[in-house]
């Protein structure tokens, strides 16, 4: 008997073609391999634009914008948190510096003062003052003028200028035992008892003299304005 025409048409269809595994395998390996070293190449040249110190920057000077440039850096770890960023500009100018900035080197949020500091000519030294000698709201970074009176109470005595200028670094309080539980201020019931000023290295010599055989005045001035820069 002869075969149908139609059976045999369906007969010559070629069998399902069979997926070789272990080539599947050798292509996703290809695949993961390629991805991987993307993503290594981005994470290697991906770089942030940063502050640095276009000049060596000593502690204690303010500032100023032709003091800083922009430049490319890559972060590793917790550094990023800590480098001031191209938008961050405003942030680091008109602050004093709190260390040494070498040229080159990338600003830190550290490397900015949050109060006054000492200068590389400068010293800090400690001046004994009662509450009703001085103005009761003197703060760190006021600048101020000393002078000193010699034999005071008698006919020779004279009062003179003992520095045009300091800048006070800190205050020193002396706290009373008894002040009021309904007070917010942590200073409340607390009396002046001395200030520290930051003086020129080459007065320090005459101030300290002056402190142990003269009276010293405090005289608050007025905030030297600062120049604005083109």
């Amino acid at each position: 008997m002869a075969a149908l025409p139609g059976v045999r048409r369906r007969a010559n269809v070629a069998l399902p073609f069979r997926v070789d595994r272990r080539m599947l395998a050798g292509f996703l390996l290809v695949v993961v391999s390629l991805v991987g070293g993307l993503l290594f190449w981005r994470s290697a040249t991906d770089t942030t634009a940063v502050l640095v110190a276009a000049r060596d920057i000593p502690p204690g000077h303010v500032i100023q914008r032709d003091d800083l440039r922009i430049a490319e850096a890559r972060f590793d770890g917790s550094l990023a948190s800590l480098a001031l960023g191209e938008s961050e500009l405003d942030v680091a100018v008109g602050r004093a510096a709190s260390t040494t900035i070498h040229a080159g080197e990338m600003l830190v949020r550290p490397d900015l003062a949050s109060g006054p500091v000492l200068g590389a000519d400068e010293v800090a030294i400690t001046i004994s003052v009662t509450a009703d000698t001085i103005y009761p709201g003197l703060r760190p970074t006021d600048e101020v003028t000393l002078l000193a009176t010699s034999n005071a109470g008698r006919p020779e005595s004279a009062t003179v200028t003992l520095l045009d200028r300091a800048t006070v670094f800190a205050i020193g309080l002396e706290r009373r035992v008894v002040r009021s539980s309904t007070s917010n201020s942590p200073n409340e019931g607390a009396t002046l008892a001395n200030i520290t000023l930051a003086v020129p290295r080459s007065e320090a010599e005459a101030i300290a003299h002056a402190v142990t055989n003269a009276t010293i005045t405090v005289v608050l001035l007025a905030p030297q304005e600062t120049p604005v820069q083109p």
